[in-house]
């Protein structure tokens, strides 16, 4: 999504009834991020009711995501002609649904290991915990920006400026997560050729 697009006042009543919607899947989204923001960083010690109330919160919120994204894009089709923005919205919709997805497959993954019993090491937990509370903070920009969206230029220009600064910094802590993953697969490796070695 082009920035200079959204730096425009929208102020069409269907516009406004989309704000409504799609700051409702925000808050659905941040409940998923909390939930996984929990379970990472309790995953030593997390007790099987625990994860499954959490699982529980965010299969809940990805149903109702599902569903209001869903409801919008209905909207979208039949509001389009006085819609200031229809592509936009569809880049909102997708976007928030991407995130959605991708904070699904996060929880996948955290709850094979959980259940497996698997350590995560601290520094990839870390991580973990970084990013995500880093995309807790882009979510809660994106709800300011989508709540200036009706005022003047000035003040949505500078919400999706700090959006812009968040997804960066979310970029990089997920660059560090990975070379983090790959060193200790490459200190796995190592010993393991050492061993065989002797």
């Amino acid at each position: 999504m082009r920035r200079e697009d959204l730096s425009r006042p929208f102020k069409s009543i269907a516009d406004q009834r989309l704000i409504e919607k799609y700051l409702e899947e925000l808050r659905l989204l941040n409940d998923i991020i909390k939930s996984v923001y929990i379970i990472i960083t309790q995953a030593d010690n997390i007790s099987k009711e625990e994860l499954e109330k959490h699982i529980g919160i965010i299969n809940n919120s990805k149903t109702e995501i599902e569903l209001i994204k869903k409801d919008a894009l209905q909207y979208i089709s039949k509001t389009s002609p006085s819609l200031y923005h229809r592509e936009d919205w569809l880049r909102i919709a997708t976007k928030i649904y991407n995130a959605t997805d991708k904070a699904g497959g996060v929880i996948y993954r955290l709850e094979y290991m959980v259940n497996k019993k698997w350590q995560i090491p601290s520094p990839i937990k870390k991580g973990l915990a970084n990013l995500t509370d880093n995309v807790m903070k882009i979510v809660n920009e994106f709800v300011s920006a989508l709540k200036c969206l009706t005022l003047e230029e000035a003040k949505i220009s500078e919400r999706f400026k700090a959006i812009d600064q968040l997804e960066k910094k979310a970029d990089e802590n997920y660059r560090k997560i990975i070379f983090t993953v790959l060193e200790k697969i490459f200190l796995i490796l190592l010993r393991l050729q050492k061993m065989t070695c002797t």
